[in-house]
């Protein structure tokens, strides 16, 4: 403990001399003169004064010897920010004023670059520390609940300043800086300044109710219009620019809050929001296990007949009875089913099936239509609890193709042409996007939600069952699964317009690879299934695959949707020539030499398909294995080669992707 003050008290001196020769070194490239006089000599000491305030307040030293360096960085920049602002708050108001901003930005910048320099080279040098000690230390945690999370709070000041140029530039016509409009602004950044630090807003949530998560925003506001009234009347500034700065403030805390309820009130009504935890998977597709299933041995008569069923269905009106008893006849002739763990539902509420005690029933039945499911995973993952190890699940949907049909006979041609866009505006593009999905279900209650079949099996997969059967009967989909798998430990399934597929890398690494979706959300849980179903076709692809959107067919013909990859490309996990980075499943077809061959080398955004155009699977294997060979013995020449073939294909012989 003795050396840790040692280094704190010789990092302390370390930076005030550093402050101090900075200042200098500026002092005499604008003066010619070392030590500084008269206002700069004010201005310096009013340097050292905040820099100390605000390096102790953050405890900036003891951190550099016992936080990582990242934790480091964002302490050095968080107490250069607030010195900056507090030095330029002072400057404003007092006879400094006619200091140089430039002098004063470039100070703090170089003294900023120089302590992030060195703390890396201590970092860097600094030898492992006990964890004890950084816990002794004031008995401190890394708790990630007291950080403020800079992703809110650099976005929340550039805000501010963006509401007050637009709230002058409405009233005036124009925007001007200005010292009036200088000492207006930076009152605002003051205001909000101290209202953020004490309400502690734009930290991280510490809890699901998105009624105690807005909470600190709606504290922030008022203080800061009362910080905001504390300066009016003491500085007694004119009305005019109290004016400016009250309508400045009103303006932003009523977005913030309003964009703030939307983010939390998502959160709190998140599907699957942790409370239903998969058990943990090491392998299996999508972090999925098989569930072990024991074949009950009841004596005759004890388990549950399709004569019960019928028997419980009298009470329930159902159209179309007979085909949907026809369907649900043969799982119950295979299955033994114990008549005391059967529930049979017809409800949109949750809370129903949450009763249930876990892991007691062998059939669930909910003939309520999965579209009117506000947070449909989270009512899926409570029916996978309730079911015991190979249980079935029964329920159904209205696909979305049935929705446009009705749609369609609602109304003539031409205004179907107009009406349908803004349908499927609202009910498709809203609820994909973050800010929109929260007004979308504020709006319909999450009731006649628009789900595709690939959608809703995506779903019932990622949630760990396995669909045993499924028919379209009048204009809704009826569906038998069973409870086979371990729920998925994907934290990020496919849903809004950019999305995150896993591939296969480098040294078969797990990389992310971005594109726009062409597919339904979840569909990636269903690929196995659709290949043991309907294998691929000639050309390679996959049969009959319900997955792929209209808009994504197009995406797709013009290489819209690869356009995200050139993040990939920029990051350095994909080279611009080379095999395609393929998802698990695809990649287990291939045969075992060419999978360690092909992980020998990167991935690539234009695959030797458009250079070979191959015409079905094993074409493609061949094409690949030829390349790859080529590409052992010289590489850059085949890339080059192999980039020639595939722009003049695509460019003059069509060719593209299916």
């Amino acid at each position: 403990m003795h050396n840790i003050k040692s280094k704190l008290r010789y990092l302390f001196i370390g930076d005030i001399l550093l402050l101090t020769l900075v200042f200098g070194i500026m002092n005499y490239n604008k003066f010619t003169k070392v030590i500084p006089e008269g206002e700069y000599l004010i201005l310096f000491f009013t340097f050292v004064f905040f820099w100390t305030s605000f390096s102790i307040y953050y405890d900036k030293y003891h951190i550099l010897v016992t936080r990582p360096y990242w934790f480091v960085f964002r302490i050095i920049s968080w107490a250069t920010l607030m010195c900056l602002l507090s030095i330029t708050i002072t400057v404003s108001f007092t006879n400094l004023w006619s200091t140089s901003r430039i002098f004063i930005i470039l100070v703090t910048l170089f003294v900023f670059l120089a302590e992030i320099g060195l703390a890396a080279v201590i970092v860097m040098f600094q030898p492992s520390i006990d964890p004890g000690i950084i816990i002794n230390a004031d008995n401190k945690t890394d708790d990630l609940q007291n950080k403020y999370f800079f992703k809110w709070l650099i976005p929340g000041a550039i805000s501010l300043i963006i509401i007050y140029i637009l709230t002058v530039w409405i009233m005036e016509g124009n925007f001007v800086y200005n010292p009036f409009n200088e000492k207006s602004l930076l009152i605002l950044i003051c205001s909000w300044g101290i209202s953020t630090l004490v309400t502690n807003r734009y930290k991280a949530p510490n809890t699901l109710n998105h009624y105690y998560e807005i909470a600190p925003y709606i504290k922030a506001a008022i203080l800061m219009f009362l910080f905001l009234t504390f300066f009016y009347f003491f500085l007694r500034l004119e009305p005019y620019a109290g004016n400016l700065m009250f309508k400045t403030s009103v303006t932003f805390s009523g977005l913030e809050m309003f964009c703030f309820y939307l983010y939390f009130f998502g959160r709190s009504k998140k599907n699957g929001n942790g409370k239903i935890i998969a058990a943990p998977s090491t392998n299996g597709s999508n972090g999925q296990e098989d569930l072990k299933t024991v074949t009950p041995n009841y004596d005759t008569g004890d388990y549950y007949s399709f004569h019960d069923l019928v028997k419980s269905l009298k009470g329930i009106h159902l159209g179309h009875r007979a085909k949907i008893l026809d369907l649900l006849s043969e799982p119950l002739e295979d299955e033994k089913i114990d008549k005391d763990k059967v529930s049979i539902l017809s409800t949109s509420s949750t809370i129903n099936v949450q009763v249930l005690p876990d892991c007691s029933q062998d059939l669930l039945i909910n003939f309520h239509d999965l579209n009117d499911f506000r947070r449909l995973n989270y009512y899926l993952l409570n029916c996978y609890k309730k079911l015991n190890n190979g249980g079935l699940f029964i329920g159904s949907f209205i696909p979305m193709e049935k929705f446009r049909e009705h749609l369609r006979t609602q109304m003539p041609h031409f205004l179907f042409a107009i009406i349908f866009p803004i349908h499927f505006i609202f009910h498709r593009v809203f609820p994909k996007l973050p800010v929109t999905k929260q007004i979308y279900f504020i709006i319909t209650k999450g009731i006649n939600r628009i789900f595709s079949k690939a959608e809703i099996f995506g779903r019932l997969s990622f949630c760990g069952f396995e669909m045993i059967q499924d028919k379209m009967i009048g204009d809704r989909i009826y569906f038998i699964c069973k409870k086979l798998k371990t729920i998925s430990l994907e934290e990020s399934p496919s849903y809004g317009p950019v999305v995150k597929l896993k591939r296969i890398g480098y040294q078969g690494e797990i990389i992310p690879i971005y594109k726009f979706r062409t597919m339904h959300p979840y569909s990636e849980f269903i690929q196995g299934d659709i290949y043991e179903k309907y294998h691929l076709d000639k050309s390679g692809k996959l049969r009959n695959d319900f997955r792929i959107t209209s808009w994504g067919k197009i995406l797709r013909k013009y290489f819209i949707d690869e356009l995200p990859q050139l993040y990939n490309w920029l990051r350095g996990d994909l080279k611009l020539i080379g095999v395609r980075a393929l998802s698990e499943h695809y990649y287990s077809l291939y045969p075992e030499d060419l999978q360690k061959l092909r992980t020998s080398f990167k991935p690539g955004l234009i695959p030797p398909f458009y250079a070979d155009l191959p015409q079905s699977f094993n074409e493609i294997i061949a094409s690949e294995r030829k390349y790859l060979m080529l590409k052992s013995d010289k590489s850059f020449l085949t890339d080059l080669t192999y980039l020639t073939k595939a722009m003049v294909n695509i460019v003059f012989s069509g060719a593209r992707s299916n």
